[in-house]
C-alpha cells in the first residue's frame, strides 16, 4: 500500500474509531465537566440527557469529518451550533461556562485517540490532517454556539422587556364604562408607542366609555412622549371613549405649552380624585 493510500486508510479508521465510540467520549467529557470544582449543575435530568446526546452528535461530526464523509462541515457544524445555541438558551444554561468547557473535546478526543495505540502508528500527515480537521471544527461549533446563544438570549430578552413595558400599561375598570390608567415612572418614546397601542385596545376590549389618565407618577416627558399621549386623546376621541387628564407636572405642563398643544376639547383636573368626583366616585360635597 503506497503512503497515500495507507493515510487515506487512518483517517477513515480514526474517524469511523471517534463516530463509533462517541458516547463514550461524551461521557467522559461529562465526567470532566462535573468534576470540575468550579462547575454549577443547574439542571434537570432530561436537561442533562438532552446536553449528553448534543455532545455525542457533535463528536460523531469531528469522527465523519476526519474521515471526510461530511461535503460541508461548517454548514453541518453552524446547524448543529445554533440548534445547542438555542437550547442552552431556555435551559438557562450560562454562556461561559459552556465556552470553558470545549478545551475538553479537544482534551478527550486526542486521548481516546492515545487509547487506542493508534497514534504510534499513523503517519505525520494523518496527525496533521485529524488536527487540521478537528480544531478548526470545534473553533467553528464555538463560533456559531456563541452566536446562536447571542441572539436567542437577546430575543428573549426583548420580548421580555417588552412584555414587561405591555404589563405598565393597566387600563383598571372602576365601574362600568369607566377606567383609570396610572402612569408611572419614565416614559421613552418606545413606552409611549406601546401605551397608546395597547391604551386603545384594553378601552375597546373593556367597553370602556371615559378614561382617566394620571401623570402624577411621571415627572417627566420628552416632547415626542407628549405629542405621544395628546395622539392618544386624540384616538381615544375617535373611539368615543371621553379622555379626562390629571396629575400633570409644571415640567409636563410647559413642554405641552411650548409645543402649542391644543387643551380647548381636552378635560383636565388637578388629581385624580377630582377627576373620579365627576362621575360620582369619591364625590367632594362643596
Amino acid at each position: 500500500m503506497d503512503l497515500h493510500k495507507k493515510q487515506k486508510a487512518d483517517q477513515i479508521e480514526i474517524g469511523n474509531k471517534i463516530k463509533e465510540n462517541a458516547e463514550y467520549i461524551a461521557k467522559k467529557i461529562t465526567k470532566m465537566i462535573t468534576d470540575n470544582e468550579m462547575y454549577v449543575s443547574l439542571h434537570k435530568i432530561d436537561q442533562k440527557q438532552d446536553e449528553l446526546e448534543a455532545s455525542i452528535t457533535f463528536i460523531q461530526l469531528i469522527g465523519d469529518a476526519i474521515s471526510e464523509k461530511i461535503m460541508d462541515p461548517k454548514k453541518t457544524i453552524a446547524e448543529w451550533g445554533e440548534k445547542v445555541g438555542e437550547a442552552a438558551v431556555h435551559s438557562g444554561q450560562p454562556l461561559n461556562q459552556s465556552l470553558e468547557n470545549t478545551s475538553y473535546y479537544r482534551q478527550c478526543i486526542w486521548d481516546f485517540i492515545k487509547e487506542e495505540g493508534s497514534v504510534k502508528s499513523m503517519s505525520a500527515e494523518t496527525v496533521l490532517h485529524i488536527s487540521t480537521t478537528m480544531n478548526p471544527m470545534i473553533d467553528f461549533a464555538v463560533q456559531a454556539f456563541s452566536k446562536s446563544y447571542v441572539n436567542n438570549y437577546r430575543e428573549i430578552a426583548e420580548k421580555f422587556h417588552l412584555t414587561l413595558q405591555e404589563l405598565s400599561v393597566p387600563v383598571v375598570p372602576l365601574f362600568p364604562g369607566v377606567a383609570v390608567l396610572p402612569v408611572i415612572g419614565e416614559v421613552d418614546t418606545n413606552r409611549a408607542k406601546i401605551l397608546l397601542d395597547t391604551t386603545l385596545q384594553q378601552c375597546v376590549d373593556n367597553e370602556i366609555t371615559s378614561l382617566v389618565i394620571d401623570l402624577s407618577g411621571v415627572s417627566y416627558i420628552d416632547t415626542m412622549v407628549a405629542h405621544r399621549i395628546f395622539q392618544l386623546v386624540s384616538s381615544l376621541k375617535l373611539l368615543g371613549v371621553k379622555t379626562t387628564l390629571t396629575g400633570l407636572s409644571p415640567e409636563i405642563a410647559q413642554t405641552s405649552i411650548s409645543l402649542d398643544l391644543d387643551f380647548e376639547e381636552i378635560t383636565i383636573k388637578g388629581n385624580l380624585l377630582q377627576a373620579l368626583a365627576d362621575y360620582g366616585y369619591g364625590k367632594i360635597d362643596r
